[in-house]
Formats: C-alpha cells, sequence, structure tokens
C-alpha cells in the first residue's frame, strides 16, 4: 500500500530532523511530500555512505519496488541497528520524503515493525559515548577516538563574496558532492560527521588523524612550516602544526578548489588557508576544535567556528564507501 500526501504537522516533524550525514537532503527529496509504504523488504544494502532499502508494496493489484535512503551503515550498527531488521520477507510501515528524480524513492524518516519496535532517523544523529573510562593522566590529552557532540552544518549564510555565491549556485549536489565519489571534501568537512568517529595519536614527527568517514587519513607534519616542494594539491590539503601546550596548532594550505561543506555548497578556493586549534576542555573534558577559514575569493571576511567532541568507542571495521549514488 502507499499514500502520498502533504501533512503539515507530519512534514514539519520532517523539516526539523538533522539531514542525513553525508548530503544535504533538500536537494534529492521533498520533505514536504510524505509518503507512507506498508509492504515486504525485497532487499536491504547495508553500506557505506548510506544504507537502502527495498520495500515491495502492492497498490490496486499492481505490484512496485521503492528504495528508501537510511544513514550509513556505521552509524547505524552504532546504533543496535543489524542487517536482520531488514531481512528480506519482513514486514514493515515506512514513513519517508519523496524523492525529487525517482518516483519509486525516498528517504526514510520512520520505520514501524510488527513487534511494535520503531526506527527513527532522527534519533541516529547524537554522540555515542565510550563507555570505558580514560585514566585521569590521560583525561586531557588530544589523543584518542573522539566523536562529535551535536549535530550541526553551517549554511555559511550572508558570509560569502559574489564568487562564494556564484560557486554555490553552481554546484550540483546530485552530481558533484565529493561523497558521492567517497571523497572527504575538505578538512573542515573531516571535523563535522555526527556520529562518524575519529582517532587522534601523537607519532615521532608528526600527529596522525584517522577518520571513520571515508577511511580518511590526515597527517599533521610537526617538523614542516610549509608543504613540501613535491606535494600535490588535493582537497586536504597539506598540513603543519605544533604543539602550544597541550593544545595541537595547525596551518593547512595546498588545496586544490573545492566543496569545503558540500551539504550546503558552499566551496573555497585554492588559496584557502585553515588555522586549526585542537585541545581539550580541562572542565568538561570534551575536545574542542576550532577553525579559522580564510580565503577572501570565497569568503568575506576570516571566519572562525567551533566544535566539541566526546570520547566514544573505537569503529571495528573500514568504512568501506560504495561509490556512486541511487535516490
Amino acid at each position: 500500500m502507499i499514500r502520498t500526501h502533504t501533512a503539515l504537522a507530519l512534514a514539519a516533524a520532517l523539516a526539523a530532523m538533522p539531514c542525513f550525514a553525508h548530503h544535504g537532503v533538500a536537494a534529492h527529496y521533498d520533505d514536504s511530500k510524505v509518503v507512507t509504504l506498508d509492504g515486504t523488504v525485497s532487499e536491504f544494502q547495508f553500506i557505506n555512505p548510506h544504507s537502502f532499502v527495498y520495500l515491495r508494496v502492492t497498490t490496486n493489484g499492481q505490484d512496485a519496488v521503492w528504495h528508501c535512503e537510511m544513514a550509513s551503515r556505521s552509524v547505524l550498527e552504532r546504533n543496535g541497528l543489524s542487517a536482520q531488521m531488514f531481512a528480506p520477507g519482513t514486514h514493515v510501515r515506512i514513513d519517508g520524503s519523496q524523492a525529487r528524480q525517482n518516483p519509486t524513492g525516498c528517504a526514510l524518516r520512520e520505520a514501524r515493525f510488527d513487534d511494535g519496535s520503531v526506527l527513527r532517523s532522527s534519533t541516529l544523529f547524537g554522540a555515542t559515548p565510550a563507555t570505558t573510562a580514560v585514566p585521569a593522566a590521560q583525561s586531557n590529552s588530544i589523543e584518542g577516538v573522539w566523536a562529535m557532540k551535536r549535530f550541526t552544518v553551517s549554511r555559511y549564510i550572508g558570509e560569502l563574496t559574489e564568487e562564494g555565491e556564484r560557486r554555490r549556485t553552481a554546484f550540483d549536489p546530485v552530481k558533484d558532492d565529493p561523497a558521492i565519489y567517497c571523497d572527504p571534501a575538505s578538512p573542515v568537512r573531516f571535523w563535522v560527521n555526527v556520529n562518524e568517529p575519529f582517532e587522534i595519536r601523537r607519532e615521532a614527527t608528526q600527529v596522525v588523524i584517522d577518520h571513520q568517514f571515508m577511511d580518511s587519513q590526515r597527517v599533521v607534519h610537526l617538523n614542516a612550516t610549509a608543504p613540501l616542494a613535491s606535494a600535490a594539491r588535493s582537497t586536504m590539503g597539506y598540513s603543519t602544526g605544533h604543539f602550544d601546550g597541550a593544545a595541537l596548532v595547525i596551518e593547512t594550505t595546498n588545496f586544490k578548489a573545492g566543496a569545503l561543506e558540500p551539504r550546503y555548497g558552499v566551496m573555497h578556493s585554492e588559496s584557502l588557508k585553515l588555522t586549526e586549534r585542537v585541545e581539550v576542555n580541562p572542565a568538561t573534558h570534551e575536545l574542542e576544535i576550532s577553525w579559522t577559514i580564510d580565503d577572501p575569493l570565497i569568503f568575506k571576511q576570516r571566519l572562525t567556528q567551533k566544535e566539541a567532541y566526546v570520547r566514544t568507542e573505537r569503529w571495528h571495521e573500514r568504512y568501506n564507501c560504495k561509490p556512486g549514488y541511487q535516490q
């Protein structure tokens, strides 16, 4: 059974939910058009960066297979969901947002099962705190595994130059989002992945930051002040750094022009310079990361942002992003 309708109360609730962790929802789905599906699971693709449940529904004697997009496998697993929950043949009722390009596609917002359990996408985007306490001697160290404390994506409203807005308008999220190609996009995008953990570890001449998101990695070179002459420009740039007490200060340049925050089409030029400070708040023991965006071609002025992170558990498998995107 399929019902498509505009329900103001439900649409308002859906619009208040966070967008998917890897791309903004508006370009792909219409939250004002709520679809209700009642059927049985024919397939469940439990993958990164997004999972898909395929639902066979029957209306007026006609069968159709819908596919509804969900969060990443890594986020779903950390919230206790397994592939068995959407095993083929399972009866489920789904509320979702209608896909813009596909008449049988949706973004899953709520799934209700015959045993009374309910899966709501809005509950998947909080931090997953560690259950193991950190020894007091390590509580103020930046080393360890961290996750974003709260979900936030900046739209940079009013912050962009005319050129910045022009590039935003030219950005096509359906085909230009770096996540489609399993690219982490930028250091800013690297930091703001809700519920995707990252690990910081200090080595002799560098600090290595491994992120589960896209299996991406940043290396901060501690004994350098500028990129190597042989270093190619990249989406993540070249990072040098030093310690200011227990805080790590990072300067990153040598970018190729690209997407700073693709979920809202915010771009950057190859002249982008990022200055980041990574430190633990001694009162809360949370990791605080601030970054200053310096890109006069795209931004009207230097812009500093700050986010908080909590210690979380180490992940157990690779992200193994599957390139390509279907709606």
